[in-house]
């Protein structure tokens, strides 16, 4: 296996330096104007064509997880490891893009889930709502940025203590200039770039390993044991260990993220559910490439150290194609990640330009409703990099922790929409509450001790207590 760093410093900040160059270049003209009014700033003025709201969502929901983790569950799990990762990925859309069409129907005009969580159950339910989105958005944000300052410095060397405040500081720049339009117009770029790399290296790494058969001969994973998705004790121990928890944790990943719900708000009513599901097609073909390329490397029998199976498909590259392909694919995923950066951005905004300044400073102006959303990115952004300068922090603990926190509100929010007066106000608030009080330590604490059983009944707990909770404690005070 060859040496890393492939290149030096110098090429890393070439590579950041020609990004932010050419983003700043795009949002510039295309996002002009869109920082004069509240609902231009937000919701692009509610002006998103179903194709760029397709890609927006795909762009929104590709990101260090899909990129890097399909790959290494194909590396270490094989087709069982990527069978659970892909599965609820791309579901979701279907799910989630119905249930929005029925909320936009009843909600035309809104800015923030948040904000019709309070019109029918008050401010308590929408203070535990904004609690949950702006931590996911820190999640997600802490994720994505240590992902990219990680991949920058394997294979140029440039520290991830440096890369990690520049790609924040490119990302917040257009995006307190452009908003959401300035998101959307980076996430069209964004899917130009990701499907290019995929048209480009896949075939590429498949020619390298000998063809498609050595792909198939690594479906079993490094141990080979996981090619079967069902019946086998790999199967169960990946299903328990990670299935479960990423499945279920992706199936309701979207009710959880303010992200989605801003693009469900700013695409024409009528085109929601088309916009989701033509979104899943875009989408679904990135995890499953990775997915490939971390089959390839089994089957061509590469090793790779235990501590980097993170960034399986970056060392295939880096050992069996030329130089060029690298920086190529370094900076596919910088614009990826970059890219949602940007959207947690947009979508930390929403929450503090409409639901915050209503709590604490009520009859705002346009431009102070948009200098509060600004307020928002900042914080978001220093508090997304504080956690990934976490030491020993993996991509892998941040994404199986914020999968629970965001799914425990996935069952309640369905049916918040379609069956509102189900639940009474005290009987949301406290099932989603105490699921969450419970239902997240026991997963981090099965997680931490190595028990699958535990972390299993955490995730459960976490899902379908908050529902059950909700409902039965409506019920009894009813």
């Amino acid at each position: 296996m060859k040496q890393l760093p492939l290149f030096d410093s110098y090429t890393g900040l070439i590579i950041l330096a020609v990004y932010g160059i050419i983003v700043f270049s795009l949002t510039s003209y295309f996002g002009r104007g869109y920082n004069k009014t509240k609902t231009a700033f937000l919701l692009s003025n509610r002006d998103l064509t179903q194709n760029q709201g397709s890609m927006s969502v795909a762009a929104a929901w590709l990101w260090a997880a899909g990129l890097f983790i399909s790959a290494q569950q194909a590396y270490v799990n094989g087709m069982v490891g990527l069978f659970w990762f892909c599965f609820g990925a791309i579901l979701t859309y279907w799910l989630f893009g119905w249930f929005a069409q029925q909320l936009r129907n009843k909600f035309e005009n809104g800015f923030t889930f948040s904000s019709y969580m309070e019109e029918n159950y008050g401010k308590k339910v929408q203070n535990i709502y904004v609690f949950e989105m702006i931590l996911l958005a820190i999640c997600v944000f802490a994720l994505n940025i240590l992902a990219g300052g990680k991949i920058i410095e394997l294979l140029t060397g440039l520290s991830y203590y440096i890369t990690i405040p520049i790609m924040a500081s490119i990302a917040l720049l257009y995006a307190f200039r452009g908003g959401l339009k300035a998101s959307v117009i980076t996430e069209i770029f964004k899917i130009g770039m990701v499907w290019t790399g995929v048209l480009i290296i896949l075939p590429m790494i498949i020619y390298a390993v000998g063809g498609f058969d050595t792909v198939v001969k690594g479906m079993a994973g490094i141990d080979g044991k996981g090619l079967h998705i069902f019946g086998t004790d790999k199967a169960w121990q990946v299903f328990t260990g990670f299935g479960i928890a990423a499945f279920l944790g992706q199936m309701g990943a979207f009710f959880g993220d303010n992200a989605f719900y801003q693009r469900a708000f700013a695409v024409p009513k009528q085109k929601v559910f088309k916009t989701f599901a033509i979104g899943s097609l875009i989408y679904g073909i990135m995890p499953i490439s990775m997915g490939l390329i971390g089959f390839a490397a089994v089957g061509y029998g590469l090793e790779i150290p235990k501590e980097q199976v993170g960034m399986t498909n970056a060392i295939m590259i880096a050992n069996l194609l030329p130089a060029w392909v690298s920086i190529f694919f370094v900076f596919v995923v910088f614009a990826g990640l970059v890219s949602v950066l940007d959207s947690q951005f947009s979508s930390i905004a929403s929450m503090a330009g409409h639901d915050l300044v209503k709590k604490f400073k009520s009859g705002s102006t346009d431009q102070e409703v948009i200098k509060y959303a600004r307020f928002g990115m900042i914080g978001l952004a220093l508090a997304g990099m504080a956690i990934a300068f976490i030491p020993g922090i993996t991509l892998l603990h941040i994404f199986l922790f914020f999968g629970t926190l965001r799914a425990s509100v996935w069952i309640p929010s369905m049916v918040a929409i379609i069956k509102p007066k189900l639940f009474t106000s005290n009987g949301l608030f406290y099932g989603i509450l105490i699921s969450i009080s419970v239902g997240i330590p026991l997963f981090v604490y099965g997680k931490l001790i190595k028990d699958n059983d535990i972390a299993l009944i955490g995730t459960v707990v976490a899902i379908f207590g908050s529902f059950i909770i909700s409902y039965l404690w409506s019920i009894i005070k009813k």
